[in-house]
C-alpha cells in the first residue's frame, strides 16, 4: 500500500522543500521524546524543552502551567508558512491539516449562536477569531471568513432549524464538512493526499464505531458514517448489528488491523481513546514514508507540518503527564514514539 506513489517533483517548490530539509533538526526525535518521558518534575521537562526550537516558551509554560499557548503558537507559525509559501491552488492543503480543530471550532460557533451562549474560552482561533465567526455566522456576512467558511455555517445554522438534537446536528455538521473538504483535496491534484484524507475518513469512522458500540450508544449507523473512504459506509452499516468483537475481527483484513485491534483493546481495558490516535499517526508516518525518497512537492511539505503536528500533540500530552503527576506508562500509552 505504501510502495505504489509515484511522486512527481515540483520545481516551484525547490527552495521551500530544501528550506524544510534543513529544518529537520527541529524536530525532536525518539531521544528527546525519551528524555521528556522520564521527566519527574516541570523543571526536567523544561530542561530538556530548552535544547529545543520551543525553548522560547519555557517561560510562558512555566507561569501557565500550560502547554497549550505554544501549541497554538506554533499552529499559527505553521499557518503562516504555507499560505506565504504554497501556490494559490494548494492552500485548501491547510485546512485538511487542521481538519479536527476546524471541526471543533464550527461546532463551538454553532452551539454559541443556537444557545446565545458565549464559547469563547472553547474556541481555538487559528484561521478566525472567535468574534469573526460568530459574526458570520449571525449576520450572514462571509466577507471575513471567505464563502467555503460561510457555506458550512449557514448549512449548519439552517439545519438547526429543524434539528433539534444538538449531537445529530453535530453529526451532520461533520458529514458536511468532511464532504467539502474532499471536494477541495480533488482540486491538489494529488493522488498521495487525496488517499490520505480517505484514511483519514475510515479510521474516523472506525473510531465511531468502536465508541457507538462501547457506550451502546442509541444512535443509527448512517447518521454518524462518512463517505468518501476505502470502506464504503455500506459496508461498514453493516456492522450495525454485530458484535464489537466481530467488527473488530473483520477489520483485521483492512490496513487498519493494529488502529481497530489495540484501540478497542485500550477502549474495553482502560476506557481510553488514547491507543486509536497512537496507532492512527503511526499509520500515517508510514503512509508517507515514499515521500522521503523525493525531492520537492506538496507531498513533502505536508508530510513536513504534518510530523510537527503530531510532536506538538505529544509535547502537549507529556507535559500534562509531567504537571499532574500521571504514571510514565499511561502517558507512553498515548506518544508515538
Amino acid at each position: 500500500m505504501y510502495l505504489d506513489y509515484d511522486i512527481g517533483d515540483d520545481s516551484y517548490y525547490l527552495f521551500t522543500c530544501a528550506e524544510l530539509q534543513s529544518r529537520q533538526i527541529e524536530l525532536l526525535g525518539k531521544d528527546k521524546l525519551e528524555r521528556m518521558l522520564k521527566s519527574k518534575n516541570r523543571e526536567d521537562f523544561s530542561g530538556v524543552l530548552r535544547d529545543t526550537v520551543y525553548s522560547k516558551y519555557i517561560s510562558d509554560i512555566e507561569s501557565s502551567g500550560s502547554f497549550e499557548n505554544a501549541v497554538l503558537e506554533e499552529y499559527k507559525i505553521m499557518v503562516n508558512y504555507l499560505s506565504e509559501r504554497l501556490r494559490p491552488e494548494h492552500q485548501p492543503v491547510k485546512d485538511l491539516l487542521f481538519l479536527e480543530l476546524n471541526i471543533h471550532n464550527l461546532k463551538v460557533i454553532v452551539k454559541s449562536v443556537i444557545t446565545d451562549m458565549d464559547l469563547e474560552e472553547l474556541f481555538i482561533p487559528l484561521f478566525y477569531s472567535y468574534s469573526e465567526m460568530k459574526d458570520a455566522a449571525a449576520t450572514e456576512n462571509y466577507e471575513v471568513v471567505g464563502q467555503s467558511v460561510f457555506r458550512i455555517l449557514n448549512y449548519v445554522i439552517e439545519l438547526a432549524k429543524n434539528q433539534k438534537d444538538h449531537r445529530l446536528m453535530e453529526l451532520e455538521l461533520e458529514k458536511f464538512y468532511l464532504e467539502q473538504v474532499s471536494e477541495s483535496v480533488k482540486g491538489l491534484r494529488s493522488r498521495m493526499i487525496a488517499e490520505y484524507l480517505r484514511h483519514v475518513i475510515d479510521i474516523m469512522n472506525i473510531k465511531n464505531i468502536c465508541r457507538s458500540k462501547y457506550l451502546k450508544e442509541d444512535l443509527k449507523f448512517d447518521s454518524f458514517l462518512y463517505g468518501n473512504g476505502f470502506l464504503s459506509k455500506e459496508s461498514m452499516a453493516g456492522f450495525e448489528d454485530e458484535g464489537l468483537e466481530v467488527f473488530i475481527k473483520e477489520m483485521g483484513r483492512t490496513d487498519y488491523t493494529d488502529i481497530a485491534a489495540r484501540g478497542a483493546h485500550a477502549l474495553q481495558q482502560e476506557g481510553t481513546f488514547s491507543s486509536f490516535e497512537k496507532n492512527e499517526d503511526l499509520f500515517y508516518i508510514d503512509f508517507f514514508e515514499p515521500v522521503n525518497y523525493s525531492v520537492s512537492n506538496l507531498e513533502k511539505i505536508f508530510q513536513f507540518f504534518l510530523t510537527k503536528k503530531m510532536e506538538l500533540s505529544y509535547l502537549n500530552v507529556i507535559f500534562i503527564g509531567v504537571l499532574y503527576g500521571i504514571d510514565e506508562s499511561r502517558t507512553r500509552s498515548k506518544v508515538g514514539v
